[in-house]
């Protein structure tokens, strides 16, 4: 199975020049700002990675073309996860998603990514930017912006949430339709013969799997399936930074709680909410002499290639789209400031799609 690298982004440029992603913008735009030096070095590390923007792949121009002319400047704040959120596969296809959209509208985009949510970026204390684009926690409640000044600047702007947005956060929000995600594993798994399947959650409150494990839940039992959910008893109270990755020590208790069950009562299938999730339960399951594929199925959602490539047996899971949703984020973004007046918030949610592999087996 072929599995192609994903594409360099402005990320990667930026952390291998040494400067901000809105430094490595401008320079890569040949925008004022940026010493000569600095200019010199992000486009050495530009070529060195091989990386070049959609429309620079299209027109086939040098690295340091001309700027075109923009008031379309826009903000990028990761906040509340720790800095590994970033280089996650699903989040870095939504950025280039978002680094593609701004660059066709000939923009620029500054990026700051503040783990515990304690500072405020100087583009937004100096006003240059037109509106944001937010990656924010996915457990918990975001403090009253009284209380919190990086969420006050940030309301200051026409802002759009990206995959996730906490139940007391305000404004638009694009996502994966994590409802349709459900239901694509839960009849995939009636399809192969399963009538009892589990939901593995380990990160209690987490929107992205809360909202996927309720679809579970709700589509399975439509299908006359038995759904059991496996999730930590004590969840401690989410504290900024949030960890990116699941432990893997909350998995295997949770792998562990399902083996101890009678083998003939026990769930034959899981679905989970995320493919860094899978990974470890692969690993969990692997410690206990039980294959996924051919002991269990398993069913996750993103679709991180570069993460499940060398699972065994490959890895069944849902395509959330995550490029899309970076690029409908900026479209909902531009929409926005086209319409001040209009203060409703809204969802825009990206319909996912299967993607069929081995880790499955059917038993009907």
């Amino acid at each position: 199975m072929s599995n192609p690298k994903p594409p360099v982004t402005i990320h990667d440029v930026a952390k291998a020049a040494g400067v901000a992603v809105g430094s490595a913008s401008r320079a890569l735009n040949n925008r004022g700002n940026v010493s000569a030096e600095m200019r010199a070095r992000v486009v050495a590390a530009a070529q060195r990675l091989n990386y070049t923007r959609l429309r620079m792949r299209r027109a086939k121009v040098q690295l340091a073309a001309p700027a075109v002319t923009s008031e379309f400047n826009l903000g990028l704040i990761c906040f509340g996860m720790e800095d590994t959120l970033v280089n996650l596969p699903v989040v870095s296809a939504a950025l280039h998603g978002i680094e593609t959209a701004v660059g066709l509208e000939g923009g620029t985009l500054m990026f700051a990514n503040i783990p515990k949510g304690d500072r405020v970026p100087a583009f937004l204390t100096e006003g240059k930017i037109s509106g944001l684009i937010i990656k924010g926690p996915n457990q918990g409640e975001l403090p009253p912006p009284a209380e919190n000044e990086l969420l006050s600047q940030i309301y200051r702007y026409p802002h759009v949430w990206l995959m996730g947005r906490l139940a007391n956060a305000i404004g638009d929000h694009c996502n994966f339709d994590q409802e349709i995600a459900g239901q694509l594993a839960a009849e995939h798994l009636h399809k192969k013969g399963h009538r009892h399947i589990a939901f593995i959650n380990p990160k209690p409150g987490h929107t992205q799997f809360e909202f996927v494990k309720r679809a579970v839940v709700d589509w399975g039992q439509r299908l006359g399936n038995r759904v059991d959910v496996f999730t930590p008893e004590a969840p401690a109270k989410p504290v900024w930074p949030l960890p990116a990755m699941t432990s893997p020590a909350i998995v295997d208790q949770l792998v562990q709680r399902w083996a101890q069950e009678p083998r003939d009562k026990r769930a034959t299938a899981f679905v989970v909410g995320a493919d860094t999730t899978a990974v470890q339960v692969y690993r969990s399951l692997a410690r206990l002499g039980i294959k996924v594929g051919r002991d269990v199925g398993l069913v996750s959602c993103n679709d991180e290639r570069s993460l499940v490539m060398d699972l065994d047996p490959p890895l069944t899971t849902i395509n959330v789209r995550a490029e899309l949703i970076g690029k409908n984020a900026v479209g909902r973004l531009r929409w926005r400031l086209a319409h001040p007046e209009d203060t409703t918030p809204c969802r825009l949610l990206v319909e996912p799609v299967l993607v069929e592999r081995d880790s499955v087996p059917n038993i009907g």
